[in-house]
């Protein structure tokens, strides 16, 4: 496992476990995760100024739709995928979120199936951003 990943485990598994439990995500720790790792992109591994960027697109375009509906995807949910951007890379944090939103999807299918949530209720989204983690390295 690179750095980046395990990086990445850290920051999702931390998050996940406060969004579970108070559905709130702290964004200041999730600031401090994203320096640190444009730190370590910029200093350790001399990434270019646009690799960096490429890497929080997922996280920027999650932060614009929580903007557009009203939270229904958290602000917090953005930050905590452009930091754990920042330490895999575009192309890994693209196939983690998008492992996650298929577990979140099929999870969620089932909880409606079982008539244990209703159409309008909300899920904390980064435990399955974890399993799209699990999904990423078992690739």
């Amino acid at each position: 496992m690179t750095v980046g990943m395990g990086a990445a485990l850290g920051i999702l598994g931390v998050h996940a476990v406060m969004d579970i439990r108070k559905r709130h995500v702290n964004l200041i720790l999730a600031g401090i995760c994203l320096a640190a790792g444009t730190g370590w992109q910029i200093f350790v591994q001399k990434a270019e100024l646009w690799e960096l960027l490429l890497s929080c697109l997922p996280g920027a375009l999650l932060l614009g739709t929580a903007g557009l509906t009203q939270q229904k995807i958290g602000y917090g949910d953005g930050w905590v995928v452009a930091a754990a951007g920042v330490w895999t890379g575009m192309w890994d944090i693209f196939l983690i979120l998008t492992g996650g939103m298929f577990a979140c999807a099929a999870f969620s299918g089932i909880l409606l199936a079982m008539k244990k949530v209703r159409k309008g209720d909300s899920l904390p989204f980064i435990p399955f951003l974890l399993i799209g983690w699990v999904g990423r390295i078992l690739l």
